[in-house]
């Protein structure tokens, strides 16, 4: 195995391994309950990636939704954007919860890996996930709750689609390219952790993915701020992004 397949196989054991982490944390009769299980998740998913890291990735950079920003990461060639358990508000409430491992060089994702234990699946980079059969009927968006409104109300009124919500980008995102959705748009700023994994598979998977203008996602900036997000079947992606572009017009004025 060479050095660049054993990241996409690291990254994928990594997700999975974090995945099981939480199953067990959630399973565990004895364990903490409601926004303790949360802070809890976030915490020892958190540990474990970073020490992991440290085992398998020593000379690597990492930037964790759970850890403290070292800037040193901005120098570095090779540096791991983690979510380690994306979509904690519903972490016990729901399946609607991801685990984002993503190994970025010079800003462009090498590696990544997905795992939404809900559905017993792992997506990765390589090998990618096999290509879904397009979807007949209506097209369906997948949206964040907190932008029903906003973005819902906006590809509502522009487009003939069905709008969706559920928690987590991971979710989300991986929804597309399993074939349930057409589209996930976050018209709005996320942060790198909630993207790079996610986005970084679709693309694998043949999807696209891009910043709400069109252009490429980049990563490892000095704000770890991604200015919007769009990951579509290749088909629709020329349609959304002409829906969305009054709001990049916006933003430029």
């Amino acid at each position: 195995m060479n050095a660049a397949s054993d990241d996409h196989a690291l990254a994928a054991r990594l997700a999975e391994g974090t995945g099981r982490l939480l199953l067990d944390l959630l399973n565990d009769p004895s364990g903490p309950h409601g926004w303790d299980l949360e802070m809890a998740g976030d915490r020892q998913a958190h540990e474990f990636l970073v020490e992991e890291l440290r085992r398998h990735r020593p000379g690597d950079a990492v930037l964790s939704e759970e850890g403290r920003d070292d800037r040193r990461r901005l120098d570095a060639e090779r540096v791991w954007i983690l979510d380690p358990l994306d979509g904690s508000s519903d972490f016990g409430v729901s399946g609607a919860w991801s685990v984002h491992v993503a190994l970025c060089e010079r800003g462009v994702p090498a590696a990544a890996a997905v795992a939404v234990p809900a559905w017993g699946t792992t997506f990765a980079t390589d090998p990618p996930p096999e290509p879904t059969m397009c979807r007949v009927g209506r097209r369906r968006v997948v949206v964040a709750r907190s932008r029903g409104y906003s973005d819902g109300r906006r590809l509502s009124q522009q487009l003939d689609v069905e709008v969706v919500a559920m928690g987590s980008a991971g979710v989300k995102a991986m929804a597309v390219v399993r074939g349930e959705v057409d589209a996930y748009v976050h018209a709005g700023g996320l942060f790198e952790w909630d993207t790079c994994a996610p986005a970084a598979v679709a693309l694998a998977a043949g999807m696209h993915a891009s910043c709400v203008d069109g252009s490429p996602l980049r990563y490892n900036n000095a704000r770890p701020h991604t200015p919007g997000l769009v990951i579509c079947r290749p088909d629709f992606a020329d349609e959304l992004l002409g829906a969305l572009a009054p709001v990049t017009r916006r933003r430029r004025n």
